[in-house]
């Protein structure tokens, strides 16, 4: 029984915190420009730094493919541009957060995104607005009010190919007032895009 307690201790503290109230939030839209970061070797040189008032909370990488065991994943050497069209033919067949659009989203586009802990429970509002990014195969996602990274806190997506030529993504973020602890956040962060990454590669395969 405590192991069981153990186990589920983290998701239902994530349910509670996500259901939490966002703290009030300013509305002012930062500039794309100087949200992203010279994040990994792969990243171009000529990236600038995060904005003022962004904190970075987390990078992430994944191999895009389909999970054939629990530490196994069957990679697919591919490029980006199939991800590409793949999301440009269904976006929420493999963007893994409840309301995502079925179209993939245009410049500046509102979406109301849930974030679950589990399931349909401890849903928190998490509005965000959609734009480009300065990457081949990426965009940003911009937190607006009520989302519970804080107004402004932003989310890049990256298709690229690594140095065998196997598609990975990549996924990086900033935050302004998040109202959840930063260890649960990028656990909760990290479990959601590395879903992504798996459920892309079946929809690829």
């Amino acid at each position: 029984m405590r192991r069981l307690f153990a186990a589920f201790a983290p998701a239902a503290l994530l349910v509670t915190l996500l259901a939490a109230p966002a703290a009030a939030e300013s509305n002012e839209q930062p500039n794309l420009q100087r949200a992203a970061a010279t994040h990994t070797e792969t990243a171009p040189s000529s990236a600038p730094s995060a904005a003022a008032g962004l904190r970075k909370l987390y990078d992430v990488e994944f191999f895009v493919g389909e999970r054939v065991s629990a530490n196994q994943i069957r990679k697919l050497r591919i490029k980006p541009v199939k991800a590409w069209n793949e999301l440009h033919r269904c976006f929420n067949c493999s963007f893994p957060v409840k309301g995502a659009p079925k179209k993939f989203p245009t410049e500046g586009q509102l979406i109301k995104l849930k974030a679950c802990a589990a399931g349909s429970w401890g849903c928190k509002p998490a509005p965000v607005r959609y734009y480009k990014s300065g990457w081949p195969y990426s965009w940003c996602f911009v937190a607006q009010k009520g989302h519970f990274d804080g107004a402004g806190s932003k989310v890049f997506f990256r298709f690229f190919n690594d140095s065998s030529g196997y598609l990975k993504l990549n996924v990086w973020a900033y935050v302004t007032k998040p109202t959840v602890p930063d260890s649960l956040n990028k656990e909760f962060a990290t479990s959601k895009w590395r879903a992504f990454s798996h459920v892309l590669g079946m929809n690829l395969g």
